[in-house]
């Protein structure tokens, strides 16, 4: 870990062709190393806060830029420490050179995540706070943003240190009892001691059941389309995205690898993906290998988009396929409405029926589809070709289980990552151990040890109790400057 005596500097902003850029000094010599290269004001006399008109000069006495210098002073700075931000024009070869004017200035180039990992340290953010701020700046949703700033805002922290200190104030009572143990005193109800930590074990677990929504939030909803060749899993795969993403031909077996694409749906991102048709003999290796990978994409999906074809009846494997879905991770789509209902009037009429959830659910069921199967999947009869009815697909594709609780939630939403995870199922353990010790009338000593490892656990999440190995992989995934 670099010495919190350096003073550092990075472009806070990316480095790239832009209007605006800023690079960002921060240390106990900020102001002495900006006040080096501003001309202008003198920033070691300035007031916190204050940003000042002025040119930066390199170590040749050169004028480099016309800048803005925002002086910061501790602790009432990101990083808690004496801080200078510059803002300048966004020409990156600019950029390079204030931020070699600092170095030979005194300072030195910033790891990456070192401003934050100098705010938990300084005191400025506790660790989940610290691990929010990579969130948020990589947040690819709506949904994910919100999840980011209320972390930022503390309420994970607030909601994990309510329960460490329910945890504290209970072992302090039973740690007073152990000097007493020969006395037969004890300066705790066990029955009352086991209902606390039992309240307590149960907001872990509320905490614990996140993960898998965090996961959502941060990586995107995975999104497997799926179906026998030529059903038209490409043709939607391009309606969708509103771009011929993926090859279509009328040749089954064209797609032969997993195609991805990024799309937005409400306040999610989805991670698209178009798969190689499934079916169960074929004489080409490389269509083989596609469809291996495509029965891996469906196993590991958030949401299948099981596809069949509204021109013809289902077959075995594609009853069974829908037999097999998860009413709450799938939505069944019968695709091809527009050339059913090209073959006759009657069917023209029939089409018209698709548009109601209860016309598709009757499809299937006419397409061989179990009625009880088709009962409880949520279905959508489209037109991958015309666009019909894909509105329908995408509004049913938001409302299924998850997707739509995420979607839904409000600004108070709280998530845990993996790290968070290990920690609480770690305290989930001691608290288990704790009950169990209570139940058998344990002796305050084994009870105690049971809470002390329940509320070091706790003290993980927020970072009082982490060690560098910690610090130093999650400040690694952050970007220079931040």
């Amino acid at each position: 870990m670099s010495a919190l005596a350096d003073t550092i500097v990075a472009p806070a902003t990316p480095v790239a062709p832009a209007g605006l850029a800023i690079v960002r000094v921060s240390g106990p010599a900020a102001l002495r190393i900006a006040a080096r290269l501003f001309e202008g004001a003198p920033l070691e006399t300035s007031e916190s806060h204050r940003a000042h008109h002025g040119w930066v000069r390199d170590a040749g006495g050169r004028r480099l830029d016309e800048v803005m210098a925002l002086v910061l002073r501790a602790p009432r700075s990101f990083t808690g420490e004496d801080t200078v931000e510059f803002t300048c024009h966004g020409n990156p070869l600019l950029v390079e050179d204030l931020m070699a004017a600092a170095v030979h200035a005194g300072a030195r180039v910033a790891e990456p995540g070192e401003f934050t990992r100098r705010a938990f340290l300084n005191g400025r953010l506790d660790l989940s706070q610290a691990e929010a701020v990579a969130d948020l700046i990589a947040a690819e949703s709506a949904a994910g943003r919100r999840a980011a700033l209320e972390q930022l805002r503390g309420a994970l922290s607030a909601r994990v240190e309510g329960l460490r200190a329910q945890l504290l104030r209970l072992l302090a009572d039973i740690e007073a009892s152990i000097d007493f143990v020969e006395e037969d005193l004890e300066f705790f109800d066990r029955p009352a001691a086991r209902a606390e930590t039992d309240a307590v074990l149960q907001a872990v677990e509320q905490l614990l059941a996140t993960a898998a929504d965090g996961q959502l939030l941060r990586a995107g909803v995975r999104v497997s389309l799926a179906g026998a060749p030529n059903v038209g899993k490409s043709s939607l795969f391009n309606r969708l995205l509103e771009s011929p993403r993926s090859i279509v031909t009328e040749f089954p077996g064209t797609t032969r690898d997993v195609v991805r694409e990024t799309l937005r749906l409400g306040a999610l991102t989805v991670a698209l993906e178009d798969t190689a048709g499934l079916r169960t003999e074929t004489p080409d290796p490389v269509e083989r290998l596609g469809i291996e990978r495509s029965r891996r994409s469906h196993a590991e999906a958030d949401v299948v988009l099981q596809l069949l074809d509204a021109t013809r009846p289902a077959s075995a494997d594609e009853c069974a396929a829908v037999a097999a879905l998860d009413a709450a991770a799938a939505v069944v789509v019968l695709n091809k409405i527009d050339a059913h209902a090209a073959a006759d009037d009657a069917a023209a009429d029939d089409a018209a029926a698709f548009a109601t959830l209860d016309g598709a659910r009757a499809a299937l069921v006419q397409r061989g589809v179990a009625a009880q199967d088709a009962g409880r999947l949520a279905c959508v009869a489209v037109s991958a070709t015309t666009g019909a009815n894909i509105p329908a697909l995408l509004e049913s594709l938001a409302h299924v289980g998850r997707l739509r609780r995420l979607s839904l939630q409000n600004d108070a939403l709280v998530t845990i990552n993996a790290r968070h995870r290990e920690a609480l199922l770690r305290a989930r353990a001691a608290l288990l151990e704790f009950a169990a010790d209570a139940v058998h009338s344990g002796p305050p000593e084994l009870l105690a040890a049971g809470l002390r490892g329940a509320v070091l656990a706790l003290g993980e999440v927020s970072g009082e109790q982490v060690t560098e190995d910690v610090l130093d992989s999650i400040f690694a995934r952050f970007c220079l400057g931040k």
